[in-house]
């Protein structure tokens, strides 16, 4: 029999805020239009969507008229982030055109969710291996990045990455502290510490606390080189990983990423890829009570 106290309790655990809200975007989605795709990122389960806003897809910022950001804005599903891929080490001529970039960007966030406007993240580029020579730079050009959001009133959150000159959260943090503006914050993403022979713990340690998202993808090493996959479809134990999470607090959004490297396989499928990652993740989520 259902009794009235069963039914306020299933209410009062619809109503709990989770811990943990999962999100995907459309980057792994470029073909598919971006009403489309966010309809089936609900459709899934997900708690929100991230946008990419990268030149060629649907979503650059650019692309989306007034019209569109209204309709967007109308269906009421959250979109926390926002994602392009800027490089540090990119000519003058890139920089400027990455700050207009930025602009746009935090324009487009705005008229989003003028009340909490969505943040931007990138990576940093650079060539692995390169950073002691090119860490002046890196940290001029972000201090200009940074600026930029700062003024714009939003968010930047860049990561490290395997294949980049920031390949541990040792750089990245060396870099956000040298750079030493609030605008600009971090991004964990255990996917490429994995490639460098970092635990779970040792680095979520070092980097949970500066982190305003979390991004979760698998990887291995193929020949030396970096292989990114869907979580679930190599060796990080995501049980662990959550527990982890759990056990130092952290509470926020965690952003599912397809690699371009399986997106760019032939036979991809865009709805399969998020279904089958979600599928993974969220009975996780759930016996860690973080859902």
């Amino acid at each position: 029999m259902i009794t009235r106290r069963t039914l306020l309790a299933a209410a009062m655990a619809a109503a709990k805020p989770k811990a943990i809200r999962l999100e995907i975007g459309n980057y792994g989605m470029q073909s598919l239009g971006v009403e489309e795709a966010i309809g089936h990122i609900r459709r899934i389960g997900y708690d929100g969507a991230e946008l990419c806003l990268m030149p060629g897809w649907p979503s650059e910022a650019k692309a989306l008229s007034g019209a569109d950001r209204r309709k967007l804005r109308g269906l009421g599903f959250p979109i926390p982030t926002m994602i392009e891929a800027f490089n540090l080490m990119a000519s003058d001529e890139a920089h400027k055109a990455t700050l207009d970039r930025i602009r746009a960007a935090a324009a487009l966030a705005y008229d989003l969710n003028p009340k909490d406007p969505p943040l931007l993240q990138s990576v940093l580029g650079g060539k692995a291996g390169d950073w002691p020579k090119i860490r002046e730079q890196m940290a001029s050009r972000l201090a200009d990045w940074g600026r930029v959001a700062a003024e714009c009133k939003i968010k930047l959150a860049v990561k490290a990455h395997a294949m980049n000159a920031v390949d541990t959260p040792g750089k990245l943090l060396q870099l956000l502290d040298q750079v030493n503006n609030p605008a600009v914050t971090a991004i964990y993403d255990y996917g490429h510490f994995q490639l460098r022979d970092l635990s779970i713990e040792e680095s979520m340690d070092e980097m949970i606390g500066r982190s305003i998202f979390l991004t979760v993808k698998d990887s291995k090493s193929v020949d030396g080189k970096p292989e990114f996959l869907l979580p679930g479809e190599g060796t990080i134990d995501y049980t662990r990983y959550f527990r982890k999470v759990k056990a130092v607090g952290w509470k926020g959004w965690v952003l599912v990423e397809i690699s371009a490297q399986v997106f760019r396989k032939p036979g991809y499928d865009p709805i399969r890829a998020a279904e089958k990652s979600y599928s993974h993740l969220a009975p996780i989520l759930s016996a860690a009570g973080l859902r």
